[in-house]
Formats: C-alpha cells, structure tokens, sequence
C-alpha cells in the first residue's frame, strides 16, 4: 500500500474461539474502527462451524441436518456461506478516514486496498496465489451458498488451478470497514457434501500462522502499539 497505516494487533483477540465468540470479537474491531482505530486479528475456531453472510439463511444456505455437524453463526460481514474448523481466519477494521474515503459507498474500491495487500503478505509466505482478475480463472458458479464455489474478479484464486483459495466479506459503513478473511489450510473437519448442496472441495494452502503474521504487518505497514515499534 502507498500509505502507511497505524493498525493495531490484538493479541489478546486473537488464538482459537468458538463461534459465537470469534464473531463478537470481529465485531468489536469494527466498533474500535468507527472510533477511528484501526485493528486485526488472526484466529482459529474450537469447533466445525459455518459463518452465514449477514443477509443468509441457514434454511437457505444450508442442507437439513447440516447444523448437528456444525456451529452456526451470524456474520457481520455479507457474501456467502464459509465453512470453518480448518482455516485461519483474519478480521481487519479500518477508518475510512485513514485513505480519505469517509463517506463512500464504493465497496470494491474499499475492498481493493485492503485484499492487495493480504494478497502480497501470502505471496511473501510462498503461496501461490493472485486475484483472478489477473487470471483466464473468473467464473460464476449461479446460485450457490458455498463461498467458495464462485470466482468473482476481485477474489484470491490459485492461479495456476483456478481455485479460490480465500474466501472474503465486507461490511462498509459511512466511518468504518470490516474484512473477514478465511483461508483453508487442510481437509475440513466436517465433510462440505454434509453442508451444502453445492461445495466447493478446497484443497487449501499452508501458512504458517506466527510468519503470516509478521508478513501482514510488513504489508500494511503496521504500527506495534504494544512495543512501541513499527514490526
């Protein structure tokens, strides 16, 4: 990014949570950055869980029997259905104020300043990822529930394979924006045939947490409020 941001890394929200809980902690990033501070964490989830974009139903989204597999939860962000257990997941906050944007309603330009850089810290870990806009890969797969079973333009795909590989949702108001951020890192713990009607099998990629860390803050050039330092 062309600017530098003052985030701050909550440590303490970060580590493994249940659902319930990882969202409420997502949610009061969001608050922190209607303040004007901006905040991220990283997190894993206690259980198999699914995540339902803000306007989805889980008697839409979800097959019969699909919530004595799994926790359900409510996200703040939109988008569509992202099945957890076996990710790591990031929530990002920021002011709007910080890119001169308070106000706007452009959510891809938003949501361009902050996936280019979460594109760059994986790339830095070794992952072979870019945006499908940059790829032959941009597909729709109609109607679906799964994140992960559509391929829009902005979304982070393996570019050799076409396979999503992050699955991302916003929530922008006037002030603020809130990113949720999965990244599947090995075989679900919970079979996605059990969950939806149409999955996405994601092979996932290898990031190792504590490295994808220090690479984020290399990428949004991150101020280390705790330590005083810039990491």
């Amino acid at each position: 990014m062309s600017q530098s941001l003052s985030l701050v890394w909550s440590s303490s929200d970060s580590g493994v949570f249940g659902a319930e809980e990882n969202m409420q902690r997502d949610t009061e990033l969001a608050s922190r950055a209607e303040e004007g501070e901006g905040a991220w964490r990283l997190y894993t989830w206690l259980r198999p869980s699914v995540s339902l974009g803000r306007f989805q139903s889980a008697e839409r989204a979800l097959l019969p029997g699909a919530d004595a597999l799994v926790e359900v939860v409510q996200r703040p962000t939109g988008g569509k259905a992202v099945l957890h257990g076996h990710d790591l997941t990031l929530g990002v906050a920021l002011p709007l104020e910080l890119f001169g944007l308070t106000g706007t309603r452009d959510v891809a330009r938003v949501y361009r300043l902050l996936i280019e850089p979460i594109v760059l810290a994986l790339q830095s870990c070794g992952a072979e990822v870019e945006l499908a806009e940059r790829t032959r890969w941009v597909r729709s797969a109609g109607h679906v529930a799964d994140c992960f079973a559509h391929i829009a333009p902005n979304d982070v795909i393996n570019p050799q394979t076409g396979q999503k590989v992050v699955g991302c949702a916003l929530r922008l108001t006037e002030r603020a924006v809130l990113l949720q951020a999965s990244l599947p890192q090995g075989e679900p713990r919970v079979d996605p045939r059990l969950i939806f009607a149409r999955p996405n099998l994601v092979p996932g990629i290898q990031v190792e947490a504590e490295r994808f860390q220090w690479e984020l803050a290399s990428a949004f050039g991150v101020l280390d409020q705790s330590k005083g330092c810039t990491v």
